[in-house]
């Protein structure tokens, strides 16, 4: 064995033998803010059901969230109560389709008091050619691929695709995982360094439809989906230190309340492409 050789491979085996050391001596700091309550859901005009999840935040790594299930809540003094599911406070509001109206949500948790305001905007219709759609025909089957975000849209938007054999939207699911794609009237961040794209493939047959979920977003629950997204999809190198994301809840808490507008239509699937 070389000289040279030998050297490399006493180096590789002292850094190996450091590896778990150093791994061993890596800590987490605690976190900064220990919040109190997280809040998610909102106002919307598909049904008149209105949900709102409660939670405590975990503040470990291998920490349970934990639902809130002794709070009081009320939309526009409407009160809502638990549902079947920990943590879902549910009621029907009658005037759900205020557009261009402040709706307010108020939390009374331990003594502590938590509001949060949005404003109703009308939705406007569905457009194919709004969604940046790509499709290729393979096998006697379609490609189609669905970008996560488009940027410099006409308004923003969420919107919510159920494929064949998939679970449809519900209003009701606030405590389950559903993938929506987002329209943004800001460019891409990093415009030097653009993102790369983000996409799903779905493979479907020609004769299937999609139904499409369109949602409207206020001016200022698209800048707060904005900010959350450049901490989590749109990190690169050239992104700046990781920042407090702050929804419009006052006081100790997370989370956004917002109002959307919804509409929802059928297409075929051979159309999406064009």
């Amino acid at each position: 064995m070389s000289l040279s050789r030998f050297i490399i491979l006493i180096v590789t085996l002292i850094f190996v033998s450091c590896k778990k050391e150093l791994i061993d001596r890596i800590t987490f700091k605690k976190p900064i803010n220990n919040y109190d309550l997280v809040i998610e859901g909102g106002v919307n005009t598909f049904k008149k059901e209105q949900f709102i999840l409660l939670s405590r935040p975990s503040l470990n790594v291998t920490g349970l969230v934990s639902a809130v299930n002794d709070a009081e809540v009320f939309i526009n003094n409407k009160q809502l109560t638990l549902s079947a599911t920990p943590g879902i406070y549910s009621g029907i509001l009658q005037e759900n389709q205020n557009y261009g109206e402040v709706y307010q949500l108020k939390v009374i948790y331990k003594g502590a008091i938590y509001i949060a305001k949005d404003t109703l905007k009308k939705v406007s219709s569905i457009k194919l050619s709004d969604f940046n759609f790509f499709s290729n025909q393979h096998d006697y089957k379609i490609l189609l691929s669905v970008p996560k975000h488009t940027f410099i849209a006409v308004e923003p938007a969420k919107i919510f695709y159920r494929f064949h054999g998939t679970n449809d939207w519900s209003v009701s699911k606030l405590d389950s995982t559903q993938t929506y794609s987002y329209a943004h009237t800001f460019a891409p961040p990093n415009g030097l360094y653009p993102i790369l794209e983000g996409r799903s493939i779905k493979t479907v047959s020609p004769a299937d439809s999609i139904q499409i979920y369109k949602f409207s977003v206020s001016n200022s629950y698209e800048k707060y989906l904005y900010s959350v997204f450049a901490e989590t999809d749109w990190k690169s190198i050239f992104s700046t230190t990781p920042g407090q994301i702050k929804g419009n809840i006052s006081g100790n808490a997370l989370g956004y309340f917002y109002c959307t507008d919804v509409i929802s239509n059928k297409f075929k699937i051979i159309d999406l492409g064009k």
